[in-house]
């Protein structure tokens, strides 16, 4: 019997001896008869990435790919090999009969006119590093890099001042008012004793009393659109003094200096006096009434310049038919000065006297004013689309794309340009798509690109991507494979036999099914895939395997188009799913003991990526992919302390602190990219991202960056925050900052998404005798009373939407010893922490005070860390034990680090 390895094993040619087309290729082949050493090892190299290893046979030299490469057979360097079944590597696509009469072997190749068979355990591994030849490089010395880290990221979106915007047309400065700013610098500069405060707050009361306050502490923003704040509440002060002035009667009086000011600005209107009346108008329309009410007069304008920024002033109250007039009367002024060709003039009663700020900057469009309407717009904080417009007729594509780069606005845009603009619309789009790639949301990017025929190939190697991604992108890929490429989906059929087959994983086929529900249109693709699949994904239903509603199940009935189905399939049936969302929990809490047995490896964080994969980050030894069983997927050369997950779960950024310096590396899930992004100087940042907007606190800074590209350069920041940023707590939807100002602590309440909105920033009380003030994104400031020796345990109390709430958390020893504790809010609730010297447990609680869940942990005193995520609570210790409670279930998944 001959031996695997010799000419002596070769049989019969292959009825098809190589493989042909777009091929999964496992490896390559190197025949030594066509190619010198040397040669080969030069195409090894070429053909080398992380993973990979290489053998020598006396035949040739054999390169493996882990995991394998999508390829074109006809353009490979070297002899493509597939595997058929779970471990061998063929040449070609050998029937069942031809493989029946081969060898055992871990290869087969078609060479010589028959087939050759080795084994791996006979071949010597190759170390391709050792051609690297390295005699003819001269070594440098090296340079001190500790000064290279920039203090701050330039912004790329600078709002422009508005002298900038209109040139010489609007007039310099005065002296006075340089003047000014410079005796107020040198009061700054020389620090603030108790006559100086006396004297600004005697100029405030002044300021207040002739109605031209502005209001103190208002932080500067810089970046692309200043963030979209609420109007100011009335201050007390000003409260007060409406109080005294109608006490006093004081009110008469005002109103009668008001109505002569009212009266003298018509005359001037009536007059012809125009220049002179539209430096003495009132705005109308856009008073804030939170404002409070003005107790002077408005003074003489200088200039009549737009201003690019919104503005509070104080409102005068003249009545509705006053108002009415004085509408008209700016009407008529508009009229006026669009005939006499005043174009800047007339923009400024559209914009600052009628608050019509569209209507003005469509008035500057008409007159060919692009750039100068783009930069009121970005100074207007108008929406984001419209500034896309906007910026995109100016020419200034690189800002229209951060713009909707940072705002998600590109679909709206997209839409507006394209009546009219269709060139800008299409430029555009194609920004579009790579964004959504860099977000790892391949699929959409696919639709976003398709109307342009130009860029279809692109789609359609995105398209590739993601079928080789996890196993529920794979498998929502072959639904939009079937919608654009229909005629391709032959080539599918064993992946879709795969999905259909009940016995297979359900969670790749609930996401074809929801994918599936979910889509418009109808082909014969479709309509093959949705009947392939419907009776296994009906069975899961049944079983309670996916959740796949009544509506979406009677969709993939219908878009089967498939009598022969429709008759048989039973009733559909979809019984209620026996779930319950962790923090909507009653009654007994969900309970879980951890194993005791310890992890091989210590995790500094973990996020989850979805279909039972995790990101693990582990110091300088990487980071690693693991599933379930925290089996090592994947690993990833680069080393993290944090992790920042995307929200598409496809891309991530890896973060490792150096003392003051934290070195930032973008992750690519899908491609297995890794990308350095730079280094910089972070306080804080948050633990997910969009897949490129990060939050960080950065110089005293509230910035958000762009995470996508090098250079994480600032798409929006804000800065002045009257002191130093102390704290900082990031969630779903929302950002807590805790400033330290002069005299007392403010907590600064931002609100995300589309727009970045500060939604409070409100003085922090100082805590009472077993207080505590925790961020939290309902409440901005939590203040809670922890009694660690109340009867039962430890007592927390605390005031949620207005009642007091309490819960007595049991000790973690049955006895009586002391513990101690800590707390962390979440974006539905807290999570308390409580060990002695022997045991830790931990007790998720809602905001109505009622445990939800509560975790037996075997060991106190491992520096338990949290991870809160969409739909994950993750909690893991320095032993490499994680737990996943899964918050839309309640469902508890534990695991050790292999």
């Amino acid at each position: 019997m001959t031996e695997p390895g010799t000419a002596a094993n070769a049989r019969a040619a292959a009825r098809h001896p190589v493989w042909r087309g777009r091929q999964q290729v496992a490896a390559l082949w190197f025949d030594a008869a066509w190619l010198a050493p040397e040669s080969r090892a030069e195409r090894i190299l070429q053909a080398w990435a992380p993973g990979c290893r290489a053998w020598r046979f006396a035949q040739g030299d054999l390169l493996c790919f882990d995991p394998p490469r999508p390829m074109r057979c006809e353009r490979a360097p070297g002899l493509p090999l597939c595997r058929i079944g779970a471990h061998a590597l063929y040449s070609g696509p050998l029937s069942e009969a031809e493989r029946a009469g081969l060898a055992p072997a871990d290869l087969h190749l078609s060479l010589g006119g028959g087939l050759l068979s080795l084994e791996l355990s006979r071949a010597e591994a190759l170390d391709p590093s050792l051609a690297i030849g390295l005699d003819d490089y001269p070594l440098y010395p090296t340079y001190d890099c500790s000064d290279a880290v920039a203090e701050g990221r330039r912004e790329r979106l600078p709002v422009k001042p508005v002298r900038e915007v209109f040139g010489p047309r609007v007039p310099a400065p005065s002296a006075q008012r340089e003047a000014f700013l410079e005796r107020l610098a040198r009061g700054r500069e020389g620090g603030e004793g108790w006559w100086q405060r006396v004297a600004a707050t005697r100029e405030r009361m002044a300021g207040w009393l002739l109605g031209r306050g502005a209001e103190p502490g208002r932080a500067a923003t810089t970046g692309a659109v200043p963030a979209r704040r609420t109007p100011p509440a009335p201050t007390a002060w000003r409260q007060w003094l409406e109080r005294l002035a109608v006490a006093s009667r004081a009110s008469s009086l005002l109103g009668a200096r008001q109505g002569a000011y009212l009266r003298r600005l018509m005359q001037q209107f009536d007059r012809g006096d125009l220049l002179e009346a539209l430096r003495h108008a009132l705005p109308i329309d856009g008073q804030d009434p939170s404002v409070g009410a003005g107790f002077g007069l408005p003074g003489r304008r200088a200039d009549l310049g737009l201003h690019g920024k919104a503005s509070y002033g104080l409102n005068i109250d003249i009545g509705e038919m006053a108002r009415e007039l004085l509408r008209k009367r700016y009407r008529a002024a508009f009229q006026r000065l669009d005939r006499d060709g005043r174009v800047d003039e007339a923009a400024f009663v559209l914009a600052e006297l009628l608050n019509v700020r569209q209507e003005a900057l469509d008035y500057l469009v008409r007159h060919q004013r692009n750039e100068q309407a783009a930069e009121l717009a970005l100074g207007w904080d108008m929406p984001a689309d419209t500034v896309i417009r906007l910026l995109m007729l100016a020419g200034d594509r690189e800002r229209a794309v951060l713009v909707a780069r940072r705002d998600g606005a590109f679909a709206s845009a997209v839409a507006m340009l394209e009546n009219g603009h269709p060139e800008h619309a299409l430029a555009l789009r194609r920004e579009w798509g790579q964004a959504l790639v860099e977000q790892g949301r391949w699929l959409a990017a696919v639709d976003a690109v398709w109307p342009d025929p130009d860029s279809r190939e692109q789609a359609a190697r995105w398209l590739l991507a993601a079928e080789d991604a996890g196993a529920e992108l794979s498998a929502a890929a072959l639904v939009q494979r079937a919608a654009l490429l229909p005629d391709t989906l032959v080539h599918y059929a064993a992946r879709i036999e795969a999905l259909a087959d009940p016995a297979a994983a359900p969670a790749p086929r609930a996401a074809l099914g929801q994918a599936l529900a979910a889509h418009k249109g109808q082909n014969r693709a479709l309509a093959l895939l949705a009947t392939r699949v419907l009776p296994a994904l009906a069975a899961d239903r049944a079983l309670g395997a996916n959740e796949l509603d009544a509506q979406q199940l009677q969709r993939l009935l219908k878009l089967s188009r498939d009598p022969w189905l429709q008759a048989d399939l039973p009733a559909l049936q979809t019984p209620p799913l026996p779930r319950q969302r962790l923090w909507d929990r009653t009654g007994e809490p969900a309970r879980l003991r951890l194993d005791p047995a310890p992890g091989l490896q210590r995790p500094l964080d973990v996020a989850a990526l979805g279909g039972g994969r995790y990101l693990v980050a582990l110091g300088e030894a990487g980071v690693a992919v693991v599933d379930r069983q925290g089996q090592c997927l994947r690993r990833y050369p680069v080393p993290a302390s944090h992790l920042v997950i995307g929200d598409s779960g496809q891309v991530a950024l890896a973060v490792i602190r150096r003392d003051a310096i934290a070195r930032v590396t973008r992750l690519d899930l899908v491609r297995h990219r890794v990308d350095d992004l730079g280094a910089m100087r972070l306080q804080f940042f948050a633990d997910r991202y969009d897949g490129i907007a990060w939050s960080v606190v950065a110089d005293e800074r509230i910035a958000v960056l762009d995470a996508a590209r090098p250079g994480l350069d600032a798409l929006w920041s804000v800065g002045d925050l009257g002191g130093p940023v102390v704290a900082a707590q990031y969630f779903a939807g929302d950002e807590v900052y805790l400033v330290r100002e002069r005299e007392y602590a403010s907590a600064w309440h931002y609100r995300t998404g589309a727009r970045r909105a500060l939604v409070s920033r409100n003085p922090i009380r100082t805590p009472g005798e077993g207080e505590s003030v925790y961020l939290h994104p309902h409440a901005a400031a939590l203040p809670v009373f922890a009694d660690p020796q109340a009867e039962g345990g430890l007592l927390l109390i605390y005031e949620w939407s207005g009642c007091r709430r309490s819960a007595t958390l049991a000790p973690p020893s049955e006895a009586a010893q002391p513990f101690w504790h800590t707390l962390r809010t979440l974006d539905a609730g807290l999570l308390a922490w409580l060990q002695d010297e022997r045991r830790a447990r931990a007790y998720a609680l809602n905001l109505a005070g009622q445990v939800v869940a509560e975790i037996e942990w075997p060991e106190p005193g491992l520096g338990v860390a949290v991870r809160e995520q969409a739909g994950h609570l993750l909690l893991f210790d320095a032993h490499g034990r994680v737990l996943d409670i899964d918050t839309e279930t309640s469902a508890l998944r534990s695991f050790a680090l292999r």
